[in-house]
């Protein structure tokens, strides 16, 4: 091989793309699909404002546990919290800790409550 090949073939490898390796982060908005390019949070909510969309994750990539909250924080360290319950507040701690709020996972909700349900002065409180 000629030097200059040699040289450049290393850099030429980096450049290629890396099948299987995805990124967990995606940007989408009502008008494009996900683009799943995004390997820091903070970047990824930055990109969703810009464009008037939002931050999510790539499901092939990341799993979140469901909590008590509608909204997760994730931060770049990929640690996970899903205790927000509005999206403002998960916002705010999102853009503290340069990481991202998003939607969180699907969860089984508790059953509505009975309306027809006798209500008892042990258990309604004090009246």
């Amino acid at each position: 091989m000629r030097p200059t090949i040699r040289r450049l073939l290393p850099t030429l490898l980096l450049a290629l793309p890396m099948p299987g390796i995805a990124a967990p982060f995606c940007v989408q908005t009502q008008a494009l699909p996900p683009q799943c390019v995004y390997y820091d949070a903070g970047s990824c909510e930055k990109r969703a404002v810009q464009l008037n969309g939002t931050c999510s994750i790539n499901s092939n990539e990341v799993r979140l546990t469901p909590s008590i909250g509608h909204y997760c924080l994730i931060t770049g360290g990929m640690a996970s919290l899903c205790i927000y319950t509005d999206e403002n507040s998960c916002r705010k701690e999102a853009a503290r800790q340069q990481g991202a709020c998003i939607i969180a996972p699907a969860r089984p909700e508790s059953p509505a409550a009975d309306p027809f349900r006798v209500t008892r002065p042990s258990n309604a409180g004090a009246f």
